[in-house]
């Protein structure tokens, strides 16, 4: 989730916006509600479902992803409270760019909520942690690959002088690591880093293939008032950011140079603050969140013109939004009932954003049998919310199935929630 700014300062940007976007007023009013302002001035509820915890050790967590032969979490997180408040450039925080400190890879057994902080082999960071995800090889279920959104400094900025800098040139250089991971082990390896010129302001990352990887840039302005209108804007205004398509050529391959065998296109152009990424029902649907719009898009490889995206279906949600995940029920033969959906999680008040606390909400979207102008009708349940004393800045969520018959015949999912500025992944037990 990118930083807005404080909410002494929206009123005039917004009143300001609106004279020349001429947007319809019912659109104006929604995004309003997006953004949090009907939030603002009442108080949040919080509902957390039954045994709320915070997993220790996993301290700026944004991103996580379910590992389903094993039962274990993925995700990338911050190794000091510090760092996370000196450098990070999606929240444009530049302090201090020597001090990026150590972030790493943690793995949460769903089955006890430990954690584990793996061991990064061939690797000596700085780590600046933000998306993640991980593959798995059709001939080898034990295996993951990981990769990870890792937000350096640039040298060419900071290696000239305060007087000499540039102002053209881009203060982070941020890139993605490839690891290698054997479940049950405490350890990954590093196999190289991946960068090209049109990873600009990643975000989130979706492994296609191992030659494959989809990068969003969740701003085309990295800071200054053009990325504020960007932040702000709503409909089909600003649309400038895009979805990159990587193709890596043997991956597996040792490099001196993150660039080697590196090629970019763009997938999806004409986006506003596009933001998480993740497979939903099938390997053939990529889910891409529009961070500020509070929109779920549902897409596909084009087959005329691949690697590009088509985007078939769009889902408005009330908040903000950030890293989506699909829900697969695996009990719903047994239990009679599917509860699969998607799950996406954000910001009650991103328009106050950092404010101290940054409320969390987590929907749960689901088909519902009634069908709206041929299309599919869907559900959006609110199933988690704090007034951010527990949870901060909520950007994924996942839920985990509970067996039914392990659980009194209750239909049951642990739901896993994270944040950028969250002290900690937090559980807790609710009803589907």
């Amino acid at each position: 989730m990118a930083r807005l700014i404080p909410v002494t300062m929206i009123a005039p940007a917004v009143v300001v916006a609106a004279s020349f976007l001429f947007a319809p007023l019912s659109q104006f009013l929604l995004h309003l509600k997006v953004l949090g302002f009907t939030r603002l001035f009442r108080s949040i509820e919080n509902i957390h479902g039954e045994n709320l915890r915070i997993i220790p050790d996993t301290q700026f967590t944004e991103d996580l992803h379910y590992h389903t032969p094993s039962g274990l979490l993925f995700g990338a997180s911050e190794s000091d409270h510090k760092t996370r408040n000196t450098w990070f450039p999606p929240l444009t925080i530049w302090e201090e760019p020597d001090l990026i400190g150590q972030g790493g890879i943690v793995v949460i057994d769903t089955k006890t909520t430990s954690c584990t902080r793996l061991a990064l082999y061939n690797f000596d960071g700085p780590f600046n942690t933000h998306g993640i995800d991980i593959y798995l090889p059709p001939d080898d279920p034990t295996i993951v690959y990981i990769v990870a959104v890792n937000h350096l400094p640039n040298p060419e900025y900071y290696d000239r002088s305060t007087s000499a800098k540039n102002l053209t040139i881009p203060k982070a250089r941020s890139r993605l690591e490839l690891f290698y991971h054997k479940i049950g082990t405490s350890e990954a390896t590093h196999i190289r880093s991946i960068w090209h010129p049109l990873i600009r302001t990643p975000n989130d990352v979706l492994i296609k293939s191992m030659n494959e990887i989809y990068v969003t840039n969740d701003h085309y302005h990295r800071e200054g008032s053009m990325r504020l209108i960007e932040a702000l804007a709503w409909g089909d205004f600003a649309p400038w950011t895009d979805l990159i398509h990587l193709y890596i050529e043997n991956p597996l391959s040792e490099v001196v140079n993150d660039t080697a065998g590196v090629t970019g296109t763009a997938a999806i152009e004409g986006l506003q603050t596009n933001n998480g990424l993740g497979y939903g029902r099938s390997l053939s649907e990529i889910m891409i969140v529009r961070a500020h719009a509070g929109k779920l898009l549902l897409a596909a490889v084009d087959e005329a013109n691949p690697p590009k995206l088509r985007i078939d279906e769009s889902i408005q949600l009330h908040s903000t939004l950030d890293n989506p995940s699909y829900f697969s029920d695996p009990y719903a033969a047994k239990t009679g009932r599917d509860a699969s959906g998607y799950v996406l999680a954000g910001m009650a008040r991103a328009i106050a954003f950092p404010n101290g606390l940054d409320p969390a909400m987590v929907w749960l979207v689901q088909p519902s049998s009634a069908s709206e102008k041929g299309g599919q009708k869907r559900t959006r349940k609110l199933i988690f919310q704090d007034d951010g004393h527990v949870m901060r800045t909520a950007s994924t969520a996942v839920l985990v199935a509970i067996d039914p018959d392990t659980n009194d015949g209750k239909k049951q999912a642990h739901l896993y929630v994270t944040g950028p500025l969250a002290r900690g992944i937090v559980v807790s037990k609710i009803d589907l």
